[in-house]
């Protein structure tokens, strides 16, 4: 873990702070430790990571990878300064330094604290102006993106199951929805099926928990709601004939590592009329256009393509059928967090649209047709040199009910 935050370094003149209290920094948490509680703090160079660790919590720092880190003890705030002046000294006193907050509205890279933030700018431009010397703040955010956007190996197998169950949960769930049920109920048996799913799979895929990857999942509207902004709760309005469903689904799963996974998928069903075996026609070519649109986006989806481009060969095959722009992104990073830093899959004046795939990441696309009886189908794609990967059998038939 401490080499890719080496690794994320580019030059010599820069170096990423960063300070933790009581697992404060989630980052620090993940890829320093999550074993030292008092005020630690942290230089990030393109050699080597310096931990700064409280006497408190020097029987912890053996966890620290020792061909990646060197550790310095302190017992007050004169003797940390001390010891971080030595090492801005060894380093001839770069002149950048990072820190862990966003300029795009990011909270994935808004790690750091406005107080954390105020005190550590402070402390070390007074080191720096007592040498003769200056540094410029700046946001690590694009080293964190770095980081965090790649998957492991490991990481890609581990969705590539979870989104099968996925999808299987939401399978079984379409085939068990009975008319007049509402939204409420459909919602629970969802909840229901998934437990007995996840039970069953828990101790093959080695999980120490697993729940739902948000607090109001799934998310589920039929017919009229369709037109509703896709976070709105499950309702009391019931199923009828004609109507069609979807349904926003993730889980989340915790493995004996200790790392925890996000899925999140939609999908869209019918229900049938007395005197239907398929579909009506405008129904149809909702869910066709929404199939088109993503095997159009999937193709699109290499390393370095700009975030904005995949959404617009996107949202431009819903729009050229006559269908209503969708205001929301077409996809975001999925894996580490539901919603996850990295790219945006959105409209170009997005800051986030403008930052380029990654190979081995994992993004989301999701078009809409927003409208009465539209619907809304979102798939989990892994980004190749050859193009995107559906990480499960993408939906290509729409669930007759």
């Amino acid at each position: 873990m401490l080499i890719d935050l080496i690794k994320s370094i580019k030059n010599n003149d820069t170096i990423w702070v960063m300070e933790n209290r009581e697992n404060s920094d989630k980052f620090f948490k993940e890829y320093v430790t999550d074993k030292l509680f008092s005020s630690t703090y942290v230089i990030v160079s393109s050699e080597l990571v310096y931990v700064f660790v409280h006497k408190l919590d020097e029987g912890n720092v053996h966890v620290l990878d020792e061909n990646y880190s060197r550790v310095y003890i302190y017992s007050t705030a004169e003797e940390l300064r001390v010891k971080l002046l030595e090492v801005l000294k060894e380093l001839s006193f770069p002149k950048q330094m990072l820190l862990s907050y966003t300029t795009m509205s990011d909270e994935n890279t808004d790690i750091i604290s406005y107080s954390s933030y105020k005190r550590v700018t402070k402390l070390f431009r007074s080191m720096y102006k007592e040498n003769d010397k200056k540094i410029k703040v700046n946001s690590a955010q694009m080293n964190i993106y770095d980081i965090i956007s790649k998957n492991t190996k490991e990481d890609i197998e581990r969705l590539k199951k979870l989104a099968s169950i996925t999808d299987k949960i939401l399978k079984e769930s379409f085939y068990s929805i009975k008319v007049g049920q509402s939204e409420k109920d459909i919602a629970l048996n969802t909840k229901n099926i998934t437990k007995k799913i996840m039970d069953n799979k828990k101790e093959s895929l080695k999980l120490l928990s697993y729940d739902f990857a948000w607090d109001i999942c799934p998310i589920v509207l039929v017919g009229d709601n369709l037109q509703k902004g896709g976070h709105a709760e499950p309702s009391n309005t019931r199923i009828k004939k004609g109507d069609t469903i979807y349904y926003d689904f993730g889980i989340s799963a915790t493995f004996e590592d200790g790392k925890t996974l996000y899925t999140d998928m939609q999908r869209m069903g019918y229900m049938l009329k007395d005197n239907e075996k398929d579909a009506p026609g405008d129904v149809k070519k909702v869910f066709n256009v929404l199939v088109e649109s993503i095997s159009d986006g999937i193709k699109s989806m290499k390393p370095g393509v700009k975030g904005y481009k995949v959404d617009n060969i996107v949202r431009s095959k819903i729009v050229k059928n006559g269908f209503p722009d969708y205001p929301h992104a077409t996809g975001h990073p999925v894996g580490k967090e539901v919603h996850a830093a990295g790219a945006l899959i959105s409209y170009r004046t997005g800051k986030r649209a403008k930052l380029n795939l990654v190979e081995n990441g994992v993004y989301t696309l999701e078009p809409r047709v927003n409208i009465k009886n539209g619907g809304s189908i979102e798939e989990m794609i892994l980004v190749t040199n050859s193009g995107g990967i559906p990480l499960c059998n993408i939906q290509k038939e729409l669930y007759l009910i």
